[in-house]
């Protein structure tokens, strides 16, 4: 089977969406389907898409998308087409099946689906779509609920390289780099938006250095809240206890994950914005590496985090919700080791790339073999 997979976040470009768009498209592969992937030009793009096992077709201009799109569905006699981000490509594969029978697939996250303004182009583009694949039961009942039909939707959750992500690497590196010997590490790994919730742990974490003195919070990552961020810690008089560690390439994220005690991302929605976390992969990634998570009681986080079995869940803008989870994963070792040792089994056994792709697959024969 061809599958032109569609994707307008792509590595080497980081993020959860780019992270998924990729590992689909390598897992598909490697279970012997011919994937051709359709993605944004990036700096660094030549380099990273010579070393991977499918084609990459590159789109330098946003003009020329809807000629590049119906020549690679040409050129390579495409069967299906899997949209891993909807962006412009729903409303293409509604053309290509109309005119050309691809039957299409569409990947739904969670915030493009949000913005009254987008919900008469959802219907329109996803009603012709064989299968709407949501990445957590949140995404899917948000799809239901703007008039999709609940038989054309399942669920699919994200996944993780559990091979990649995995406890006992030795992170003296990040350790020794950020000061964080004999440190109680509470960390983020995430975009510098406000929707992830930083500003709320900063908040919290005033109470939480009260009971565990030795606690400092490790965040990872870039964008445009990093001000904000050291301004509310600066204000709080916690800035030495907050480590800004911007940017990390991705093959040392797996050494972050192992440096830190907890790992907490308390996301909410902001529904005027479209901003939602329709699952959260960093939650898998720190579950992987047997660390105890903690997530905001919203959107598809609920999926991500099994409260009291692989984390905890607390209120997103409680802060003495935030600070009490804090507190008690910081100073109970017996249950952060539990519930990271959970969080591990459960992404060996349910939750990772190969397991996603294969459930995809299925459905994308599922649906071929109804018609035959």
């Amino acid at each position: 089977m061809r599958i032109l997979l569609c994707a307008n976040d792509f590595p080497p470009a980081v993020g959860g969406i780019q992270t998924y768009s990729y590992q689909v498209a390598k897992n598909l592969s490697a279970l012997g389907e011919e994937v051709i992937v359709l993605a944004p030009h990036i700096k660094g793009d030549q380099g990273f898409d010579c070393r991977q096992s499918f084609k990459v077709i590159r789109i330098r201009q946003k003009i020329y998308l809807y000629f590049i799109f119906l020549y690679a569905l040409l050129r390579f006699r495409t069967d299906k087409i899997l949209i891993t981000q909807r962006a412009d490509y729903a409303a293409l594969a509604f053309w290509a099946n109309l005119v050309l029978r691809v039957p299409y697939f569409i990947v739904v996250h969670g915030g493009e689906i949000l913005l009254a303004g987008r919900r008469k182009s959802i219907r329109k583009h996803f009603r012709r779509a064989e299968k709407i694949i949501a990445v957590s039961n949140f995404t899917a009942q948000e799809i239901v609920k703007i008039g999709i039909p609940k038989e054309k939707v399942t669920v699919i959750p994200d996944g993780v390289d559990p091979e990649k992500f995995k406890p006992g690497l030795n992170s003296a590196t990040v350790e020794t780099r950020h000061n964080l010997s004999d440190k109680k590490v509470i960390l983020t790994v995430s975009h510098l938006v406000k929707r992830k919730g930083h500003a709320n742990v900063i908040r919290a974490l005033p109470s939480v250095l009260e009971k565990v003195p030795q606690a400092i919070y490790l965040i990872v990552g870039r964008g445009a809240e990093e001000d904000n961020l050291r301004k509310l810690a600066q204000a709080s008089g916690i800035l030495d206890s907050v480590v800004f560690a911007g940017y990390v390439p991705d093959e040392e994220l797996p050494l972050y994950y192992n440096a830190c005690h907890v790992f907490i991302m308390p996301s909410y929605e902001i529904k005027e914005e479209g901003d939602v976390e329709g699952f959260g992969i960093v939650f898998l990634e720190a579950n992987a590496c047997g660390k105890p998570v903690i997530g905001g009681r919203s959107g598809g986080v609920v999926d991500a985090v099994i409260d009291g079995e692989t984390g905890l869940l607390v209120d997103p803008l409680n802060t003495e919700e935030i600070s009490t989870a804090l507190v008690r994963l910081l100073t109970d070792e017996s249950l952060a080791k539990r519930l990271g040792q959970r969080g591990r089994k459960r992404v060996e056994n349910e939750l990772n790339w190969q397991k996603v792709a294969e459930k995809i697959r299925e459905i994308m024969h599922e649906e071929e073999a109804k018609k035959k």
